[in-house]
């Protein structure tokens, strides 16, 4: 059964009271990074089951390690600064050359 890609969800899930949590996720560069966890980090990162013809994986991993990053958001730069960092730019490129 193929499933849309609207359908190839990540589901992240966890409660207050137990220190796991649980990720299913249809996400191949998710799934790798998983797997290579359970791999390094047998104790703390478990594969539970694969689904879908392992094109899903339920992996269970401690809750702590759960974290949302927001993107930075850099101020605009200066023409000034922007000249400053072209100039550098130039002289690492032309160390690099010689």
């Amino acid at each position: 059964m193929n499933l849309t890609r609207y359908e190839q969800e990540t589901i992240i899930n966890f409660n207050e009271e137990e220190t796991t949590a649980s990720i299913y996720t249809h996400n191949k560069a998710l799934r790798r990074k998983l797997a290579k966890l359970a791999q390094d980090k047998p104790g703390e990162c478990k594969l539970v089951r694969t689904s879908h013809d392992e094109k899903a994986a339920d992996y269970t991993i401690p809750k702590a390690w759960i974290r949302v990053h927001p993107p930075r958001v850099s101020t605009p730069l200066t023409e000034e600064q922007k000249q400053k960092r072209r100039e550098h730019l130039a002289t690492l490129r032309k160390a690099n050359l010689s």
